[in-house]
């Protein structure tokens, strides 16, 4: 989640930081009126605030010369050594306690009750949808069925109908009834 956002960058030398923050800011709002309000002292302050970021950068970062290097590596030399007598590390015990062994029983039971339950509900959810399946396609069929004979019955009748119609009279007493 932390590496969604960036870091806050928070000053670390506390009042100057404000002090030049606060500073800049000023100017940035007065514009060019800005240089009405600059004293001497402000270029004293600067100065003196100059020469402390050289210093801190001198001491953070001393000029690098082989003796250090050869000091360096005496100092690594030691901890290696210092490393190989250390404390022997922390074997844990290889037996289980028996709170944890019955808590595993426990735990492996219930996981085991679960799935059959499980099983007996996918099991039972199963055998009810092939016999609704079963029911389903039985009625299907049955309606089917019926409307294949009412279809039949119709026909019979239109053509019983239709011959009865055309046995009558001639064209003329067929064209009236008709109408």
């Amino acid at each position: 989640m932390a590496d969604k956002f960036p870091e806050i960058d928070v000053p670390t030398n506390g009042d100057e930081n404000l002090d030049e923050d606060f500073l800049a800011r000023e100017k940035e709002i007065l514009g060019d009126d800005a240089e009405q309000f600059k004293t001497e002292q402000d270029e004293e302050f600067l100065r003196d605030q100059e020469q402390d970021e050289v210093k801190q950068f001198e001491e953070q970062f001393p000029e690098v010369s082989n003796d250090q290097f050869q000091k360096s590596e005496e100092l690594e030399q030691q901890e290696q050594e210092e490393e190989e007598f250390g404390e022997a590390a922390f074997n844990p015990p290889k037996t289980e306690s028996d709170a944890v062994k019955e808590w595993r029983q426990r735990y492996q039971l219930e996981i085991q009750e679960r799935d059959e339950a499980n099983d007996k509900k996918t099991k039972e959810t199963r055998e009810q949808a092939s016999k609704e399946l079963e029911t389903f396609y039985e009625e299907y069929n049955n309606k089917k069925d019926d409307n294949i004979e009412k279809v039949r019955d119709a026909e019979k009748a239109f053509l019983e109908k239709r011959d009865a119609f055309y046995t009558k009279g001639n064209v003329w007493s067929r064209a009236l009834d008709l109408v």
